[in-house]
């Protein structure tokens, strides 16, 4: 199910795809294993199906987010650090544009200007367009009030470490 929503040509959402992008991104990111991780790995742990994960991967590395290493020992890694990846870089990356109303998706012959509700819409998916390039994969790496994105990167399997950090910042094992 994908959770991309397209209206006569605009989309609203990203694509499931560049969720799992995302996420995969965000996982490298948080790696401190300075070598490659499979692709079975970084599936594992953000809990996405590994032959869809190898095609996005290799669609990332295409893209120059990721480098892939073949052979024993390979893997993937950021191709850059994480403070200098976007999340619109990866969302470019993975086929989701940010694409801004330029005309009446409609196509509404009257309508030579963006009606109120149009503009609305227009103005809201810049903002996003502007977030977004302004986001960086290390951004998204910081916890916040104690909450981690994803999955512990230190078991690299994506397996609950029993760790917990509560909004206070307090950790405890359980």
């Amino acid at each position: 199910m994908s959770a991309l929503i397209r209206q006569r040509g605009f989309s609203i959402m990203i694509s499931q795809t560049s969720e799992y992008a995302l996420r995969a991104v965000v996982h490298l990111g948080m790696r401190q294993d300075p070598d490659p991780a499979s692709a079975h790995e970084i599936a594992e742990a953000i809990k996405v199906p590994v032959g869809y994960l190898q095609k996005i991967l290799r669609t990332l590395a295409r893209a120059g987010i990721t480098v892939a290493q073949r052979g024993s020992g390979g893997g993937f890694a950021l191709a850059k650090p994480p403070s200098a990846i976007t999340v619109l870089d990866v969302l470019l990356a993975s086929d989701t544009p940010v694409e801004r109303i330029e005309r009446c998706p409609l196509g509404i012959k009257g309508h030579t200007s963006l009606c109120a509700l149009h503009r609305l819409l227009d103005n809201q998916i810049a903002q996003a367009q502007r977030t977004f390039a302004s986001t960086t994969i290390a951004d998204l790496i910081e916890p916040v009030a104690g909450v981690r994105p994803l999955c512990d990167p230190d078991t690299g399997s994506g397996r609950k470490t029993g760790l917990s950090v509560s909004s206070d910042g307090k950790k405890s094992v359980k």
